[in-house]
């Protein structure tokens, strides 16, 4: 009998031969058919709940600095995007620096964090509090996230840094974004 090799578009934990969830090996879990179709076949599957509580618990297991042992270190689907937002660094009690707001504009979303450009670098593990720009009804998304690292983009005076999202809530909203304007199915 020959082996099924899953695709890199659906969920590596997916077995359909036994049309089950390999992710657990003490119990059972069996998607329903819409959940199959939305996640454990698609590129979705990172949205899948029991795959991010896996990927949680990966991650906190590994060293600092380690990517986990995947071809792709990226664990959220990127969206392309190109949003204005507002920028405030904060201090180490949580409160705004005083005239420290910076423009950005996004390169890439997901439900992890942001991929941004600004004119100025962004230092890395500086805490950042951010809102979309009011131009943008439809994207009420605000919060805080971490910059990770900042780079110089190729041929252009301005800078992209990845930012990494401090709290399930904005992660949440964001996906709810994702979702709702067709970005994820």
């Amino acid at each position: 009998m020959a082996e099924i090799i899953p695709d890199k578009k659906s969920c590596p934990y997916w077995s359909p031969l036994s049309l089950k969830c390999s992710l657990y090996s003490e119990g059972l879990f069996i998607p329903l058919e819409n959940h199959i179709e939305i996640y454990c076949r698609t590129e979705a599957f990172t949205m899948c709940m029991q795959y991010s509580l896996s990927s949680e618990s990966c991650h906190r297991s590994l060293p600092e600095n380690t990517a986990a042992p995947h071809d792709n270190r990226r664990r959220h689907i990127r969206v392309e995007g190109r949003h204005r937002l507002i920028l405030m660094r904060l201090n180490r009690s949580g409160t705004s620096v005083p005239q420290a707001a910076t423009l950005a504009r996004t390169i890439d979303l997901s439900i992890g964090g942001l991929r941004l450009q600004t004119a100025e670098p962004l230092a890395s593990d500086t805490v950042i509090q951010f809102s979309f720009d009011e131009c943008a009804p439809d994207f009420p998304v605000a919060g805080t996230a971490t910059v990770k690292w900042c780079h110089p983009l190729p041929d252009s005076s301005e800078y992209q840094s990845g930012l990494a999202f401090a709290n399930e809530q904005t992660a949440e909203a964001m996906g709810i974004y994702l979702r709702t304007s067709r970005h994820l199915r």
